[in-house]
């Protein structure tokens, strides 16, 4: 069956986990952050990782969590209330975690700007988050994580997607601008392609979204995400915006069937898997 009318002529990417290779920086990123303020805040015995990299994917396919800095403040403020004197103890006691990321988290802002600025520093190193973020040196981690990071996005796979007559690009991240940046330069994106970054809105904001879509300007168009945020955000659009747009949601089998309960169609394990599942949906149902 087809599942894409009209035919896009736009794809709009999400970056963290879609065109970067974010499981060694910004994943990691989070569960250092968490680590290092159970050692240190909670004075924990360390006898292993307080969260690992299943557990924060559970708490981001939640819907809530999509923004690293406030998703290490509600997983440690999670940690914060179990019992345990060492890590793997809090690790073992805390409440459920998909059941903890549907609870509401209050923000304390100045204990919120103290953990952003020790997620910075892991990820990025403190020269940089210093200079970038203004943070106060607590981890003094000379190179960041974010100089790990891969790019998964090629050229060729652009080339493929225009020879479909899907030629405007656009991008909607939740990176913060200056760490868009940063990693810009890196990616083969085509001259023309729309940005959106967090200081234009968090997803699943319509906000960032419409800001490409409307400088795009396209008949329909595809959006490659790999979290509930990126999907609810396609959503929510298509509850009102004018032109349609079809969600990709790029994710391990595990994954898949949540997504599916949430409205999602279309599934690619890696963007090589992209040009060939957007030409079956596109394709009209065979005749006998």
């Amino acid at each position: 069956m087809c599942t894409m009318d009209p035919t896009p002529d736009a794809i709009v990417f999400d970056v963290d986990g879609v065109l970067v290779e974010t499981q060694g920086s910004y994943i990691e990123a989070c569960a250092r952050t968490v680590h290092w303020l159970v050692v240190h805040d909670l004075a924990l015995v360390d006898d292993g990782p307080a969260v690992d990299a299943a557990t924060i994917r559970a708490w981001k396919r939640a819907g809530h969590w999509n923004d690293d800095w406030d998703l290490s403040y509600a997983m440690f403020a999670w940690l914060s209330e179990a019992r345990g004197s060492t890590t793997a103890q809090r690790r073992r006691s805390a409440e459920d975690p998909e059941r903890a990321a549907r609870a509401h988290v209050p923000i304390e802002r100045e204990r919120w700007e103290r953990i952003r600025g020790i997620f910075e520093e892991i990820y990025n190193g403190t020269p940089v988050a210093t200079a970038r973020y203004g943070v106060a040196p607590l981890v003094r981690q000379e190179r960041g994580l974010a100089d790990t990071e891969r790019v998964l996005l090629e050229a060729g796979l652009l080339r493929d997607l225009a020879l479909m007559g899907i030629e405007k690009v656009g991008i909607v991240t939740g990176r913060a601008r200056a760490d868009w940046d940063a990693v810009r330069a890196r990616i083969p994106l085509p001259l023309g392609t729309v940005v959106a970054t967090m200081e234009d809105g968090r997803k699943p904001d319509v906000a960032p979204l419409r800001k490409v879509v409307d400088a795009l300007r396209p008949r329909a168009f595809v959006s490659v995400g790999d979290t509930l945020a990126d999907l609810e955000m396609v959503t929510r659009w298509n509850g009102s915006g004018p032109v349609p747009g079809t969600a990709v949601m790029v994710c391990p089998p595990e994954d898949e069937a949540d997504y599916r309960a949430r409205g999602a169609r279309l599934f690619i394990r890696s963007l090589a898997d992209l040009p060939e599942t957007l030409r079956r949906a596109s394709s009209p149902p065979a005749t006998r």
